[in-house]
């Protein structure tokens, strides 16, 4: 396959940033030496989301709709349209689509694949027509949050491979990181860099070291902390809650658009079409208080039955950021517990709050911090602006890309890393985010690999410190349950507590029966550059017998 005149082995790959809200996707440009963004059905930025419909030409499959023209959709169709599919990745939860009243139901990243497969189409396209580039995308590098568990990633990896990209040529990097590189490819001195990144879904602190050697960035992770439950769609949750509080107000608070049963006079679906409604004014009113000092929302009618409710308001930017939610809005009751009477100021002191523990995680304090780079859509909130130079004593770093593009555009400098490794370039050193480890005698978790450990080129390798005997005579089997810590727990806590995920069970067979506690059982840990996890065990005994087993697909 020619691109640009270069004939590469590995293929053409592409840099996505697969967001909650907004994906972006772009390339390594050859001719110029730059990343370069896709724009895709006119606009740099497409809007996450899918439409389902009956097929008119057959009536019994059903046909897609992505990006924009979905996104408007969903006020009509709401039953048939899903937005932020990124969230319910590393959920074993099934979604919904109801078209033409019969239901239809998806895996998480059977959803995600859709819409990436729309992408590298739309990408394959562009390339070709607009970019005069032979042959299609083969390969890609997909970013995810820093603080993703290895459920996520796989999933996320598994979309990918269902979209059309070749299975070995996925590759997984850490938005803050690749981020950074977009910095840091027009830096030239050493610098201590927080990558603030606060996205649809998402919030993820990363601090990085970025050094100069022969006049080519080397960066490597220090630290990252972030939550997994905070995002813009958070926030635009707290203008919906301000929404509806004047809708009560005209409805007497008789009517619940969140109960779906409740006998009020107001249709399932078009509950289903305010809910939607909400979520897109909300997020456009939180747009518009990121440059102006207030905003109004107007929706004529909102409502229909039993009556026409119209609502007329204004919200400033003092009451966006004091205002404290305290509707629940269909989030899961653990959700809405965490979320419940936060204010804006809040919000955004929570991610301060992750600042500080990624500071005491890479013992570092503020004033080690040389530049703040902002990245994701929310992080255009003065708030944010504001909170953090007062913390830091500093403005963030104004970037001349924008923090919508960044990830994506470093997204393609790894491309371009594995599409060219002996080009020079910026370099990034991986490291473990969670601790991995094994369930092992009274339900206890024992950890193999530890967070911040440096994931070498060829993968790390770690085998188990303590070997794991049998608890039973002439058992031919043990179970190997994988486990991952996403909080700091202590030494050998229960996994039935909070923080521990379950990754994946599988059995040993084959061991030599003998007494309990006779035979040993070594495991070990292959962490990989594509950021996944592989685990084997092998039995061994003192005649010298093996048995193996690798899992390699750990979500299958």
């Amino acid at each position: 396959m020619g691109t640009l005149g270069l004939d590469l082995e590995r293929g053409l790959y592409l840099g996505i940033d697969f967001g909650t809200t907004n994906s972006v996707v772009s390339i390594y440009n050859y001719k110029d030496g730059v990343a370069q963004t896709i724009p895709l059905d006119g606009s740099n930025i497409f809007p996450t989301a899918i439409q389902f419909e009956t097929d008119p030409e057959d009536e019994n499959k059903l046909a897609r709709i992505f990006g924009v023209q979905a996104k408007e959709a969903a006020v009509i169709y709401p039953l048939s349209t899903i937005l932020s599919i990124k969230r319910y990745l590393g959920s074993d939860e099934k979604i919904s689509v109801v078209v033409d009243e019969k239901e239809h139901q998806f895996a998480p990243e059977q959803i995600a694949a859709e819409i990436l497969g729309h992408l590298k189409q739309k990408a394959d396209q562009y390339a070709q027509d607009e970019m005069k580039i032979e042959g299609e995308f083969s390969g890609c590098v997909i970013t995810v949050p820093a603080n993703s568990t290895d459920k996520q990633k796989s999933m996320t990896k598994q979309a990918a491979i269902l979209a059309g990209f070749d299975p070995d040529s996925v590759y997984l990097r850490l938005e803050p990181a690749a981020a950074a590189i977009s910095y840091a490819v027009n830096e030239t001195n050493d610098k201590t860099v927080l990558v603030y990144d606060f996205g649809g879904g998402t919030f993820d602190a990363c601090i990085l070291k970025i050094e100069n050697q022969d006049d080519e960035p080397n960066i490597s992770i220090v630290s990252t902390f972030g939550d997994n439950d905070l995002g813009g769609n958070d926030i635009d949750k707290i203008i919906i809650d301000m929404i509806l509080e004047e809708f009560k107000k005209l409805t007497d608070g008789e009517i619940d658009l969140y109960n779906e049963d409740a006998d009020d006079g107001v249709s399932k679906r078009q509950k289903k079409v305010a809910q939607v409604r909400l979520q897109q004014v909300a997020n456009q009113a939180k747009e518009r208080l990121s440059q102006a000092k207030s905003t109004k929302i107007v929706l004529a009618p909102f409502i229909q039955e039993p009556k026409i409710v119209n609502i007329n308001m204004e919200i400033t930017q003092e009451d966006f950021e004091n205002y404290k939610r305290n509707g629940q809005q269909g989030d899961h009751v653990d959700l809405f517990e965490k979320l419940k009477d936060k204010s804006l100021n809040d919000l955004v002191d929570a991610t301060l709050a992750c600042i500080d523990k990624c500071l005491e995680v890479g013992s570092l304090k503020e004033s080690d911090i040389d530049e703040i780079f902002l990245v994701g859509g929310s992080s255009s909130i003065p708030l944010v602006n504001a909170k953090i130079a007062e913390k830091f004593g500093k403005e963030p770093f104004k970037s001349k890309i924008s923090p919508a593009l960044s990830i994506s555009q470093g997204a393609a400098y790894y491309c371009n890393m594995i599409m060219m490794p002996t080009v020079k370039g910026p370099t990034v050193q991986e490291k473990t985010i969670h601790p991995l480890g094994l369930e092992i005698a009274g339900r206890r978790f024992m950890e193999i690999v530890a967070a911040g450990v440096d994931i070498p080129r060829e993968g790390l390798i770690v085998e188990a410190g303590e070997l794991l005997t049998t608890n039973h005579d002439n058992v031919p089997s043990m179970a190997i349950v994988v486990y991952e810590s996403t909080e700091a727990v202590g030494e050998n806590p229960l996994v039935s507590q909070s923080g521990m995920k379950r990754l994946a069970g599988t059995s040993l067979r084959g061991i030599p029966q003998a007494p309990k506690g006779t035979e040993k059982v070594k495991v070990i840990f292959t962490v990989g550059q594509d950021n996944m996890l592989k685990v084997t065990a092998k039995s061994t005994s003192t005649d010298g017998a093996t048995t193996e087993l690798s899992v390699d697909a750990l979500y299958s």
